[in-house]
């Protein structure tokens, strides 16, 4: 039989996973920034420096979603970790009216007060027209906030379940319909009014991600239903905890959009290329930087399964895999990039400039910096160290970006602007790396340190762990290794024989769908725990396994499906 090994599983679900994540991040990044585009297409650099005063004001609001759009899904990758559908359809039905409810409020505050949150992004340094124009995109963008609320929740289930490329297809959707909607609208609109046509665009992609994410759950056969709920104040807290710190960085970004346009407007007086060159240069840095966060993303949901599991091994795993995949192909990506600046500025709707180029370099050099820390974002995240997961979102984002900006401008002139987009990311991990390994110097555990792993997670010992493959070799003989540990924990031969069977029936019928099963067996607080776990499809729990431990004397059975693994315990007591 190939010897197959745990990291060989987990490696092979990033992989399997890496490019659908990847096309998510880059599309979700292009629809940030499309808007810009188009504008720059059609409008020139009034029209780019018109959509740069409004996107802040829209993407504040759509932070706050996205937090709670994130926190619904953790809660329901943790319930999956847990086996516990009940509470996963209510983390997804009492999520959806939540979102819903906030989406539609604050698509009514962005639409009762453009002008006034147009002026606080630094309207009031521009001439009249580009702030007429910021003013109208931002009222009719409005209704985005609110399709954002319920198409991102049907991604969240999609991400659960690891169809990441289905997940990224609502964004290429959206794209898709925005790019059409609004350049057929900017075609027949009168000249003041252009830019109405393309917050029409942005809301219409809204509203189609939406729709097609109702078609695609249904094409994946995926069977929940939404039913009007109404979250308790402690879940709705607890939505928020957890989702935060991923939006905590959109959140930021939407931020410092506002401080940025302040500081470049006041620190190049009268140059009115400023404001549209430095849109161009974040635009591809964001290209990049969607795509580099793919290795985190497609990471990120095993580490929460595997956190509810405290399944320690499987999480080392999982950072390792992920780590070293999404680290060196972040580097290729810069490179890229770079070599791509000519045709990405263009596609921004501007010529490579000297100076676009030599912000691009700059920025593309630390961009693969973003990949680790996007890495202890996710990580600390889905293992519930939600103020190191805010952190890390924002240190480097928010509070070094504009420091560095503030500070290098006025030493440095335009490559300060350029340093400062994502040197911030390095600059980041020098402060924030010695802060994990302090607290975890206080824990005085010496081993898995930038884990912060609880103590409980080590408890137990294990007593045997191996790996099947499903190429026709003898499969009987290898389950047999479960035998004499069990007895020696169980102590009554009945009771190691029906778990045999089980374990025999259970890995017979993953191998018809799964090339790699994962068994390990436990001894924790006089308690035996099986653990099988299969990539492949998903497999239902046959009822005679589990009718059978659930009439043992203090048995249990559980069964998951997340990621594309399907997950099963029996536990017993000994």
């Amino acid at each position: 039989m190939e010897k197959q090994s745990t990291g060989s599983v987990i490696r092979k679900n990033i992989l399997l996973n890496y490019p659908g994540a990847v096309l998510y991040g880059l599309l979700f990044n292009v629809m940030l920034m499309l808007d810009s585009i188009i504008a720059g297409w059609n409008l020139g650099a009034d029209g780019i420096a018109a959509v740069a005063l409004g996107v802040p004001g829209y993407g504040v609001f759509s932070s706050a979603i996205y937090a709670l759009v994130h926190g619904c899904g953790l809660r329901m990758i943790w319930a999956k970790g847990r086996a516990d559908d009940l509470d996963f359809r209510r983390a997804f039905s009492g999520g959806a009216t939540l979102v819903g409810l906030c989406g539609l409020a604050f698509a009514i505050l962005i639409f009762a007060f453009a002008e006034g949150i147009v002026l606080v992004c630094g309207g009031d340094m521009v001439d009249a027209a580009v702030r007429h124009y910021a003013v109208i995109y931002l009222g009719f963008c409005a209704p985005i906030v609110f399709f954002t609320a319920l198409g991102k929740i049907l991604q969240e289930i999609m991400n659960v379940l690891g169809f990441q490329t289905a997940r990224a297809s609502l964004n290429a959707i959206n794209v898709t319909v925005n790019l059409t909607v609004s350049i057929l609208c900017i075609s027949v609109f009168p000249a003041d009014m252009k830019l109405a046509g393309l917050g029409i665009g942005t809301s219409a992609g809204g509203l189609m991600e939406f729709i097609g994410g109702i078609i695609l759950l249904r094409h994946l056969k995926v069977d929940l239903k939404y039913r009007p709920l109404i979250l308790r104040p402690k879940e709705i807290l607890e939505t928020i905890r957890c989702g935060f710190p991923a939006a905590a960085d959109y959140f930021a970004e939407s931020i410092v959009m506002v401080i940025q346009n302040n500081l470049i407007l006041s620190g190049f007086p009268g140059n009115k290329m400023i404001l549209p060159v430095t849109e161009v240069v974040c635009n591809i840095s964001y290209f990049a930087s969607g795509t580099i966060k793919g290795a985190a993303i497609a990471a990120e949901p095993l580490f929460g399964v595997f956190y509810e599991a405290h399944d320690v091994k499987s999480i080392k795993k999982v950072w390792q895999h992920g780590w070293a995949i999404g680290a060196a192909l972040s580097v290729v990506w810069a490179v890229l990039f770079y070599v791509s600046s000519p045709l990405l500025s263009a596609l921004c709707g501007m010529a490579l400039t000297p100076d676009i180029s030599r912000g691009v370099l700059l920025c593309m050099v630390f961009t693969p910096a973003m990949h680790t820390v996007y890495m202890f974002t996710l990580y600390y995240e889905a293992t519930k160290h939600f103020n190191l997961s805010i952190a890390f979102a924002t240190v480097p984002d928010s509070c070094l970006y504009v420091l560095m900006m503030a500070a290098l401008i006025p030493v440095l002139g335009k490559d300060g602007i350029w340093l400062a987009i994502t040197g911030n990311q390095v600059i980041g991990l020098i402060l924030l790396i010695p802060l994990v390994l302090f607290i975890a110097a206080k824990t005085g555990r010496n081993t898995d340190r930038l884990l912060l792993l609880p103590d409980e997670f080590y408890a137990g010992t294990t007593l045997l762990e191996f790996e099947l493959s499903g190429d026709g070799t003898d499969r009987t003989s290898t389950i047999e290794r479960l035998r004499e540990p069990l007895r020696s924990i169980l102590l009554e031969p009945g009771k190691t024989d029906a778990v045999m069977s089980c374990a025999r029936e259970l890995v017979s019928d993953m191998l018809e769908t799964s090339n790699h099963i994962h068994i390990t067996l436990r001894e924790k607080e006089e308690k035996a725990e099986l653990f099988i776990r299969s990539l492949g499809q998903q497999r239902a729990l046959p009822a005679s396994i589990s009718d059978s431990v659930t009439a043992w004397e203090n048995g249990s059975i559980s069964y998951s499906y997340a990621y594309k693994m399907n997950i099963v315990y029996i536990t017993l007591a000994s």
